[in-house]
């Protein structure tokens, strides 16, 4: 699409969030039609939001997630600092359009990762990683609708990331099973959703190794604190204000949250 559009969407989405106003969706002169398209309004936005990166989500991690929306790769968009908390959390309702949450494993980089043309190595990334943390992500976007069938939209719009609750962090992680590792969802007490780290692309490692070599090649640098939210393991959730959510991630600890 024409740079001129990409900015146009990027200063409508800018508003929407700003404002916590949704939009009906972008204007057709400015909608993104491509996969690529949506990347081109994301990165528009990231130039005009004014705050950090802290890191970032993957979506689309489970087959069953990639036929809904059309694509053969997952998608990601950036976090950003004013949305990550820390558990247990407690996240205005007013704050979001919708309440929809995914239990995740995060990683988070322990150094820098300069962008590079050469694709970082299995051992490289695994190296930088310091810590993986059990994990709320918050779904929510500036449309009024949540666009589940539509890539490019999602990807526009951050990847429809509202939020991160980070659990404790795991420093001694190299020899633990994730893609094996048993995780439940708890609302109210009541069982919502379980699975595995395998849910999210086979191993997160593998989610790892697609954004880190996907964006650096595109010119992102990452830098050490950055997070990584690989993928839902427990399906998608939506949630009530005042109901409190539990990831249980067994031995690895639990992340908890509600809307309040």
């Amino acid at each position: 699409m024409l740079q001129d559009a990409a900015e146009r969407a990027a200063a409508i989405i800018r508003e929407a969030r700003s404002s916590g106003r949704p939009i009906k969706g972008l204007a057709e002169d400015c909608r993104p039609a491509m996969v690529e398209d949506g990347y081109q309004i994301q990165a528009a936005f990231r130039k005009l939001w004014p705050d950090s990166v802290a890191g970032w989500k993957i979506g689309a991690t489970a087959p069953s997630v990639m036929a809904k929306f059309g694509v053969k790769e997952p998608f990601c968009g950036p976090i950003y600092a004013a949305d990550v908390y820390a558990s247990p959390a407690r996240l205005e309702a007013k704050r979001f359009s919708h309440y929809v949450i995914e239990t995740e494993f995060a990683y988070r980089l322990g150094r820098d990762l300069p962008a590079r043309a050469t694709p970082y190595s299995r051992g490289e990334i695994v190296e930088a990683i310091d810590a993986v943390i059990p994990a709320f992500e918050m779904i929510n976007c500036r449309y009024e609708a949540l666009p589940l069938d539509n890539a490019p939209a999602a990807i526009a719009d951050c990847g429809l990331n509202g939020a991160l609750v980070l659990g404790g962090a795991i420093t001694d992680w190299r020899n633990i099973d994730v893609p094996g590792h048993a995780v439940r969802l708890l609302v109210d007490g009541e069982m919502r959703g379980e699975g595995t780290g395998a849910l999210a692309l086979g191993d997160p490692r593998n989610v790892l190794d697609w954004v880190i070599n996907k964006l650096s090649r595109n010119g992102v640098d990452f830098t050490k604190g950055q997070v990584f939210s690989t993928g839902t393991c427990t399906g998608v959730v939506k949630l009530e204000p005042g109901q409190v959510a539990v990831g249980d991630f067994g031995g690895l600890g639990k992340v908890e949250m509600r809307f309040a």
